[in-house]
């Protein structure tokens, strides 16, 4: 019994050890339930598609309205996008033509007066808008313009929680004002740790607990996900026993100031006791010391003896683990939700006992003196944790950074910050809603190389939406132009510039200053973007276009293919008998007044 108490593996037992072992007994089995036959394939318009592997983002035929007291705004109006794993698909149009408000219905955070009416939204198969149809009504107001929207809380608080299974690892967001999606009561730190705690939680309790222990290994993160009726943790067979640091070594290297091989050994320190965020804290405290750095020993003895816990905050770990385990199972139920677009409400429930059990058995961890004495080791390690991030995102002073509150930040910094935050879970799918608009050139170059390194890293698709279209053409692979709510022209990159075909796609590269032609006038669309409140009844740019045509007034004209993946919605592009028998979109139909084919706009003269 005493070997097997000074054993390193004791203080680090897994959670099936423990009396929370009861709630998973495998359950008395049921009669299979039969699963509905699929949808009928509804028949998509044209789309340009890319051969040989399937897209992280999928949007079909997505309209997304706004209830204001003048009418309805279709912002949105049927929009078919696409974006591939590996690849920077860019968005780019004039203001309001919709770039903001897709990125917005993507992530699902439309506001009120907005809402999504109807259309399809995969990410990685997985559809967003399982559901849409039972969040909300829209009943008419009288003989008005306005439509009343009547919301269902219950079915919109549910489509909260099942997002929350897909914001952070499966989709990310870079939002064009970083001041105003920052808490400014928060400090830089306690912002971007938060965000790796909800999403990388397990991870870091495991990689404390192990440190604790001397175990040096991987963390129990990587582990399968959980299943009812399994224990909750899984922890691999043989981590290797962590090593004494070499604390002499260190300041000797210290003491000649070279920081290079400073932070190489600071490195293998923070290797050898099985801490990785041990390195930046070593390194800044004996950065440019010199030939002080052999007074500051008792200093570095005290940041190694951080990785000691307490009987208390090994125990809270502990708890933070498993509850961080079972959250991480609530949300792999929600995610097969969307992927079979059917209900697992008894799964989700067991799962939620099992972590309401665990709070109220661990109760006591909720008062103010117990939480801050057991929590401090994880909001220490968080705060080197951001460090670390911030060094990623290339900012100069890390440390000062992340101690800082948003306010003291410039906007370079502040956009830096929330692209670390963005990319510490590493998503699927980044959207990145005009990230360098307010920043100079270099910043913008910058930016724009953290974005393509992490494509090229995790393989993240990235949607980049701007209005500079030498980003377009110096990041992206493919472009999509949208233009009143519609995308009116879908091509990879190099097409796009060199075989322009919508009349609106031309304007705006004409309207581009070229070294070639210094002498050139700039080219301008006239006119400005049509009221969403009432758009034109058929060709959204017809007031616009200088090809103008009489069926372009009618008929919307359809997404039709000019190549293998060039995509373009133009009567000049349409034969007679398509542009003749050409329908109007199909969708949800609000009984609003001004809808589409109920109202248009006076041709313009040619």
């Amino acid at each position: 019994m005493a070997a097997a108490a000074s054993s390193p593996y004791q203080r680090y037992r897994p959670a099936s050890q423990h009396r929370g072992q009861a709630f998973f007994r495998p359950r008395p089995t049921r009669r299979p339930v039969v699963a509905p036959a699929p949808p009928a394939p509804t028949e998509r318009p044209a789309v340009a598609q890319t051969p040989g592997h399937e897209p992280v983002l999928d949007i079909q035929e997505l309209k997304t309205y706004f209830f204001t007291y003048d009418g309805v705004v279709r912002a949105l109006d049927g929009i078919n996008l696409q974006a591939y794993a590996g690849e920077t698909t860019g968005v780019v149009g004039e203001t309001g033509c919709g770039k903001s408000v897709t990125a917005f219905s993507v992530s699902r955070l439309i506001a009120e007066p907005g809402s999504i009416i109807s259309g399809r939204i995969l990410v990685n198969g997985a559809n967003l808008l399982w559901g849409l149809d039972k969040e909300a009504k829209f009943r008419r107001v009288g003989r008005s313009d306005r439509v009343r929207v009547i919301r269902s809380f219950r079915h919109v608080r549910a489509a909260n929680e099942r997002m929350s299974a897909v914001r952070g690892k499966g989709v990310a967001m870079i939002f064009q004002e970083p001041s105003q999606a920052m808490n400014p009561v928060f400090t830089i730190s306690d912002q971007l740790g938060e965000a790796v705690l909800l999403h990388r939680g397990v991870e870091v309790y495991e990689e404390l607990l192990r440190a604790d222990a001397g175990l040096v290994g991987p963390a129990a993160a990587t582990a399968a996900p959980v299943t009812p009726g399994e224990p909750l943790e899984q922890i691999p067979e043989a981590p290797a026993p962590a090593v004494e640091p070499d604390i002499d070594g260190l300041l000797q290297v210290a003491a000649t100031g070279r920081p290079e091989e400073l932070r190489i050994k600071t490195a293998e320190v923070a290797a050898a006791v099985g801490l990785p965020s041990l390195d930046p804290e070593l390194f800044y405290l004996l950065r440019n010391v010199g030939a002080q750095a052999y007074g500051r020993r008792k200093r570095v003895e005290a940041v190694l003896r951080r990785r000691h816990l307490s009987g208390l905050q090994r125990r809270y770990l502990r708890h933070q683990r498993r509850l961080a385990i079972i959250e991480r199972a609530i949300k792999d139920v929600y995610l097969s939700e969307m992927q079979r677009e059917r209900s697992r409400t008894g799964t989700r429930s067991r799962l939620r006992f099992r972590l309401m059990a665990e709070r109220w058995r661990h109760f006591y961890y909720g008062l103010p003196g117990v939480t801050r004495r057991a929590s401090a080791p994880i909001k220490r390690e968080m705060f080197w944790r951001t460090v670390v991030m911030l060094e990623g995102v290339r900012v100069a002073n890390p440390v000062q950074v992340a101690r800082g509150f948003p306010h003291e930040l410039s906007g370079g910094m502040l956009q830096r910050a929330m692209i670390a935050m963005a990319l510490s879970a590493e998503p699927g799918l980044l959207l990145a809603d005009e990230p360098t608009t307010a920043l100079d050139v270099t910043i913008q170059a910058q930016i724009l190389d953290l974005m393509h390194q992490l494509r090229e890293k995790v393989g993240t698709a990235i949607l980049l939406i701007t209005h500079d279209l030498g980003v377009v053409a110096e990041v992206c692979d493919r472009v999509n132009v949208m233009y009143a709510g519609v995308v009116v022209e879908s091509a990879p990159v190099k097409e796009l510039f060199r075989r322009p075909l919508h009349p609106y796609t031309q304007g705006l590269l004409a309207a581009i200053p070229r070294f070639d032609q210094p002498t050139r006038d700039l080219a301008t669309i006239p006119g400005s973007v049509p009221n969403l409140i009432r758009p034109p009844t058929g060709c959204r740019f017809y007031p616009r276009c200088p090809y103008a045509m009489p069926v372009c007034r009618e008929v919307r004209p359809p997404p039709e293919l000019q190549g293998e993946e060039h995509m373009v919605a133009c009567h000049l592009y349409t034969s007679p008998e398509e542009g003749a028998t050409a329908a109007e979109p199909t969708g949800v139909k609000l009984p609003i007044a001004g809808a589409p084919g109920a109202a248009g706009v006076p041709a313009p003269a040619h």
